[in-house]
Order: C-alpha cells, then structure tokens, then sequence
C-alpha cells in the first residue's frame, strides 16, 4: 500500500519511471491544499482495487473523470454520470467506491470549513517522523489511523478503514515513511507543513 523505493530498486529496470518520479517528488510531501488532499484521499481508497503504479499510469483519466478532484463538483454527480465513469467499457473502479467517493465529496462540503485543518490537527500540525530502515518495518496501519478512521466514519464517510487512512496519511505527508536510508527521509523532514511550503518557495521549486 506504501511506496518504498531503496536504492537498489532503481536500477531495476520493470520499475516504472512513473512510481520511481512519484516516490521522489510527491510521496510523503506535506499536503496543506483542500482539493490535492481529497485527490489523494481518493487514490488511497483506490488501493484496494489498484496498484500505485496503475493509479499514476491513470492519473490524467481520474483527474478528468473527477473534475480535476473538486470536492463541490464530484459531489453532484448523478447516478448518470456516476455510472459512465468507464475506460474502455470497463469501470474505472467498482461501484461502491465510485459512490463512497461521491459521498464523501458531499461529506468534506458539509462537515468542513477547511479539510486540510480538520486533518492536521490529528498530528498537532506537525508531520509525524518516523525512523523505519527496512521497509518490512513499516505498517500498514496506526493507533493514529484507527482514530481517524473512527472520526471520519463517524462523520458518515465511506470506505475510510485504518489501513485506507494509513496510505492517505503517507502520500499527504502527515507521516513520513520514506526509510532511513531513503534520501528523501531528509527532505521531507520538517517540523511544520508550514516550514515545507517555506522550504519550497526559497528554493523556487513548485
């Protein structure tokens, strides 16, 4: 469910440039954006039925069929426009996480003034950073991710269970699981989501 590259994996030549780009330049960056953490919240739930690599292959097909992931559009969805969710005849993803995401949508409008605060506030605005060097080290899921879990089901979202909320919580940066010897444990190492955003802009990257 986590994307965990060691330095020997990229010299393997099956790896998809795609994942190895991912795993580089998005997993485990600290996500403050409304839009970008219901994208990435909806890929997370996507993992029960697809790999990261076959989600990032797709990429440009979810953000078309999802409206580009804004939370107000998707949460009007039709069951018309529902069902037409479809690659080549197929359904991009089954039916009940098609409409657990439109649910959701419709939960994030109305239980949130801002989602990005509703989740940071779980790790006090601070990612948590952990120190795995093996990737069998890291789990699937938390105490943290149950409580989530919990809350958000609470709240009448869909297809949220601990392990969903746990790769949710990796891709976002709300943790970092990159492993010790991963030269973006580093990078990604910041005491506020805050100090990253500072980080970026100083060195005038995006």
């Amino acid at each position: 469910m986590y994307v965990i590259l060691e330095e020997s994996h990229y010299h393997d030549d099956y790896i998809d440039p795609l994942y190895i780009a991912f795993h580089d330049e998005e997993w485990g960056v600290p996500v403050d954006d409304d839009r970008k953490l219901f994208e990435l919240l909806v890929y997370s739930q996507a993992l029960a039925e697809r790999s990261w690599p076959a989600i990032l292959n797709q990429r440009d097909i979810f953000r078309h069929f999802f409206e580009n992931f804004e939370p107000s559009s998707v949460a009007q969805f039709t069951e018309k426009k529902l069902l037409s969710l479809k690659i080549n005849g197929n359904s991009l993803l089954s039916e009940p996480k098609l409409r657990a995401i439109v649910e959701n949508a419709k939960k994030l409008l109305k239980e949130f003034g801002s989602f990005s605060n509703y989740c940071w506030r779980f790790v006090n605005h601070k990612p948590i950073r952990n120190e795995f060097r093996y990737g069998r080290q890291v789990p699937v899921k938390t105490p943290k991710a149950e409580v989530i879990s919990k809350d958000m089901m609470r709240r009448g979202f869909h297809c949220v269970g601990p392990t969903v909320v746990y790769s949710f919580m990796q891709v976002a940066g709300l943790v970092n699981d990159h492993l010790l010897t991963c030269f973006r444990h580093n990078e990604c190492k910041v005491a506020t989501k805050n100090e990253f955003k500072n980080e970026v802009k100083e060195n005038g990257t995006k």
